[in-house]
């Protein structure tokens, strides 16, 4: 096995098979091995809800069957590896703002995108971050 397929196999099922077939790849400037970062994401939860964060919070727009607010008109979600990935943000004003806090429905989540738990891509404040399988998310 390859050292492209040994890092594939690391990928949900989904994912693994995609990259696999080359129907997506990963943008050009995404990072494998990289300082962790401190991140913000909004996650859902009822105002008496405080259990811990789990993969359920970390879900990309494919798993969670949506499509981004501001789709691209003409563009392809199926060869675009950002709809498998999660977003992330370091500044906490923006997601602030986008999910119109205080919001009696999510609470913000804080913590550290890692090279241990998958690659990563930042453009300006934004990263997406594509989860590995056994991705370990106790840094939030």
């Amino acid at each position: 096995m390859s050292e492209i397929e040994e890092l594939y196999e690391n990928f949900p099922t989904i994912l693994k098979e995609k990259l696999r077939n080359k129907e997506i790849e990963f943008p050009s400037n995404t990072k494998f091995d990289y300082e962790k970062i401190y991140v913000y994401r909004a996650v859902s939860r009822e105002i008496t809800d405080f259990h811990e964060i789990d993969k359920n919070d970390f879900r990309s727009y494919f798993e969670l069957g949506k499509k981004p607010k501001k789709l691209v008109k003409g563009r392809s979600l199926k060869n675009d590896a950002h709809w498998y990935g999660v977003s992330t943000f370091t500044n906490k004003e923006i997601i602030e703002f986008n999910m119109k806090f205080p919001n009696p429905h999510k609470k913000m989540a804080a913590g550290y995108v890692h090279c241990e738990g998958g690659p990563q891509e930042t453009k300006d404040e934004h990263v997406c971050w594509w989860l590995y399988k056994d991705v370990d998310l106790s840094s939030f």
